[in-house]
């Protein structure tokens, strides 16, 4: 009594289904690998963010300091014109 089955076609099930095994092996090493990327992607990017941010406090610090001299400098200008005057 023959099943009708030959040795390839058992065979090929299995080879598919080994292949699929590898693809998926693949796919979660690429995932993984992504997600690595992408925290320190995000971590570069964190970074650069709180640079920018301390850059702008810096920056506005500096512009604040600026108005503060000049509207001294306008005050003082008044008062020596007000005791010429």
């Amino acid at each position: 009594m023959s099943t009708g089955l030959s040795a390839s076609t058992i065979q090929r099930p299995a080879i598919a289904v080994q292949e699929a095994s590898n693809m998926s092996v693949t796919l979660t090493n690429q995932v993984r690998l992504m997600e690595k990327m992408k925290s320190v992607y995000q971590a570069d990017q964190q970074l650069k963010l709180l640079n920018l941010q301390a850059e702008v406090e810096t920056l506005l610090q500096q512009l604040q300091n600026l108005k503060q001299q000049r509207l001294i400098e306008e005050d003082s200008e008044i008062s020596s014109q007000d005791d010429r005057g």
